[in-house]
């Protein structure tokens, strides 16, 4: 027999509550399902800011060394503008060699940063959008940043209409402005990731929270079927309907203004439609592009080599492949612009720079290591920026095959091998051979010492003399995110403080809450003449003054204060203090060491996570690319 008694319930009791409850149920979903529609209606229609065009002025051209990926390519008033991981390019054919395709002439040396992430012509100029410094409009050769109210946005997409209005679609939401006004209004606060001027009237906008449609100022939401997501990353307009590609696939539009999966549109990347098709790559990338005819029966063409994004130029087809842009012409792809790296291994976060046998050595936190080399007579230039520079090019060396470097953090050379600190381990690189140092776990740090080289692991810093010391030894946490060797002994940084071993003992240390660091996490560590500079990831720059063995005096310098200084950038060069921030540049100590000063140089990247200097230059690593910069002939007070 049940302990727990049975409970009846009269009949008509049974269905109120049942009725109750499948109306409660049908309310949660309808919320639900309206959250994100109630969040992009919350911006009025009346929702707009004044809009001033500030004039930005090009300096001196930095070389640039990084990803290739083409985004857009759009023709105006017959020249070919093409933008992407570069940032911005006109398409020229090469006097020196026509017939080769179209060479990239680069123009974005005025923009803050390279990278980006939309472009579409605006009557006889350019919009452009930089993936984290916002929108610029190209004129008359000249540029200008578009500024408003709303503050910086995160452009992603960008549409012109006949009319002239620009269609702005950002992080921040959907936003529209007149050619002639001075005026942008916001109509919408849903991340948008794809704009689609459609027929009608209709302005279609899809992010990571569904498909919106506005519509005389109004916007509501569009359904999609069946997706197991509501992101949208792509859209078009074919045979008068809208087509978006999702996570799950292709989906279009129906006569009830539904959109449904399309049967073999799984997998999908981009999407554009030339004539009577609709074109897609695939996702993972591969050597052909779907078709798809007005029955929406799937088809598959060839093409050179595999291609990441399609996009319409003028009436053209236009594809971004692994060896460049192919262009669609009479039903085969011809070379349109080649790549400059033709390498393609496609790696740009840089991790560690560093000297090796006379080059450059790179060490990429999204790859494994490359060089920078001189590019073969024949080949063509990757270089682009001062003329006076001799042609290079990154050569990957470890980041193939079955090589075991990964995600590198440090570079050192010493004993005539290049030591490697990765989240896979440390190892030593002669030239051509790889091998692992015996250790445990990932590695972030190298410091070379008198005994040899230090290595700094998750799990505390191994001295040359195999000794492993750790928290438990003295230390203010295990992880060695930063060494420094200093008066014989040995500078320590770690995310929770910093420490000084000599001895092979720990003889001080000091951690949060006392007061002498600005942030605990220590970064970056530089000796310099009776001092020492300490960067940190939140809390800028500290120097400490003294010996290591003395109490010393700690002094923030006031204007570093919230800045994060990212791992290994404080360097010396040319008697100059360097430091690399994540996401506000690079910084210099004035000549009276006193205070840092923010350099206006444009950067593949404000993210700045490796620096090195060789030859009169200061290399730049960032999150985007490599750069350099002339600090032999740094001008700059």
């Amino acid at each position: 027999m049940s302990s727990v008694s049975e409970v009846r319930l009269p009949p008509g009791r049974l269905a109120r509550l049942t009725l109750l409850a499948i109306l409660v149920a049908a309310l949660i979903a309808t919320a639900i399902i309206n959250r994100r529609v109630d969040r992009a209606l919350d911006a009025p229609v009346s929702a707009e800011q004044a809009v001033e065009f500030v004039p930005l002025i090009a300096g001196s051209p930095l070389p640039f060394w990084g990803g290739e990926d083409v985004e857009s390519v759009v023709s105006v008033q017959g020249g070919l503008y093409a933008a992407g991981a570069f940032g911005v390019a006109r398409l020229e054919t090469p006097k020196d060699a026509p017939g080769k395709g179209l060479d990239r002439v680069d123009i974005s040396e005025a923009l803050p940063t390279r990278r980006a992430s939309a472009l579409t012509a605006w009557r006889t100029g350019l919009a452009v959008g930089l993936e984290l410094e916002g929108l610029f409009v190209y004129r008359d050769g000249d540029w200008s940043e578009v500024r408003s109210g709303f503050g910086p946005l995160h452009v992603r997409a960008l549409a012109e209409t006949p009319s002239g209005e620009l269609w702005i679609g950002a992080r921040e939401g959907l936003f529209r402005m007149g050619f002639a006004e001075r005026v942008m209004s916001r109509l919408h606060k849903s991340p948008v990731r794809a704009v689609l001027v459609a027929e009608g009237g209709r302005v279609v906008s899809g992010g990571e929270t569904g498909l919106l449609v506005t519509r005389g100022g109004a916007t509501t939401s569009m359904r999609v079927e069946g997706a197991d997501t509501p992101w949208v990353e792509d859209l078009v307009l074919f045979d008068s309907r809208v087509f978006a590609v999702t996570p799950t696939g292709l989906f279009g539009e129906g006569p009830d203004g539904v959109l449904r999966a399309i049967a073999g549109g799984g997998n999908l990347g981009s999407i554009a439609v030339q004539g009577d098709h609709l074109f897609a790559t695939a996702d993972p990338p591969d050597s052909s592009v779907r078709l798809f005819d007005r029955a929406l029966r799937p088809q598959s063409e060839q093409v050179p080599s595999p291609a990441r994004r399609v996009f319409v130029m003028g009436e053209s087809l236009v594809a971004d492949t692994a060896k460049g842009l192919v262009e669609r012409v009479k039903d085969a792809w011809r070379p349109l612009s080649r790549r400059r790296d033709q390498e393609g291994f496609g790696n740009t976060h840089v991790g560690a720079l560093a000297a090796y046998r006379d080059r450059l050595f790179v060490g990429f936190f999204d790859g494994g290591l490359a060089e920078l080399a001189p590019i073969p007579p024949s080949g063509p230039a990757l270089q682009s920026g001062a003329k006076q520079d001799p042609p290079m090019m990154l050569r990957a060396l470890t980041n193939v095959g079955s090589s075991p470097i990964w995600a590198v953090n440090a570079l050192l050379d010493a004993g005539g091998v290049l030591h490697v600190a990765s989240l896979r381990g440390a190892f030593r690189f002669d030239g051509s051979r790889v091998t692992p140092v015996d250790g445990s776990g990932a590695a972030f740090s190298l410091a070379r010492t008198g005994g040899g080289v230090a290595i700094g692991y998750g799990e505390g810093v191994l001295l040359p003399e195999r000794k492993l010391l750790s928290a438990f030894h003295g230390l203010p946490g295990n992880q060695a995110t930063a060494l420094a060797p200093n008066e014989g002994g040995l500078l320590v940084g770690t995310p929770s403080g910093l420490g000084y071993v000599e001895g092979l003992k720990v003889r001080w240390r000091v951690a949060s809450g006392e007061g002498k660091l600005p942030h605990p996490w220590v970064t970056a560590i530089l000796p310099v003449e009776g001092s020492v500079l300490i960067g940190t990831y939140g809390g800028g720059v500290v120097r400490r003054a003294g010996r290591m063995l003395d109490k010393g005096e700690w002094n923030p310098f006031p204007e570093t204060e919230g800045l994060k200084v990212n791992t290994g950038c404080l360097v010396e060069a040319f008697g100059r203090v360097y430091a690399g921030t994540d996401g506000t540049g690079l910084f210099r100590l004035s000549k009276d060491g006193t205070r840092f000063e923010r350099l206006k140089l444009s950067l593949p990247s404000q993210r700045v996570t490796a620096l090195f200097e060789m030859g009169g230059f200061l290399y730049i690593g960032t999150d985007e690319g490599l750069t350099r910069w002339s600090v032999e002939r740094d001008v700059q007070p």
